[in-house]
């Protein structure tokens, strides 16, 4: 496997590859629409966002990005086995049909909200005890 040196990247693939180690980030939309070389964004240019953020295993929250340039986003790494993961689960479930069986996704992310809401308890007990 051959590493990309950074000076390398484009800055999406730099974006993604702070977002595979930090597993998301915060972002004003009105930096995606530079990124993708627009002034404003409009329903096309907010399609080749989303695009290009598939592309590079970039999701984002809210599920549908807005055209308002002022609004921040949450994005995430799919390929970060922590909280990205968390955020690839909560977006998948906010998107699924009713209808659907994903028990499966629904129990993982129970599992997963289970182990962190108990670490976060844990270290509110020790911290008492001292």
């Amino acid at each position: 496997m051959t590493v990309k040196r950074w000076e390398d990247m484009d800055e999406w693939e730099s974006l993604a590859h702070r977002l595979r180690w930090a597993g998301h980030e915060a972002r004003d939309v009105e930096n995606l629409v530079h990124l993708v070389g627009a002034q404003k964004a409009g329903a096309r240019v907010i399609e080749r966002i989303e695009q290009k953020l598939a592309e590079h295993n970039i999701g984002h929250l809210p599920t549908k990005l807005p055209t308002d340039s002022t609004r921040r986003v949450l994005l995430y790494s799919k390929e970060h086995g922590g909280i990205g993961h968390v955020l690839s689960l909560i977006h998948d479930l906010a998107l699924q049909d009713p209808a659907d069986e994903q028990n499966a996704t629904v129990h993982q992310l129970d599992e997963l909200l289970k182990g962190i809401t108990s670490s976060l308890l844990n270290s509110r007990l020790r911290a008492e005890v001292r």
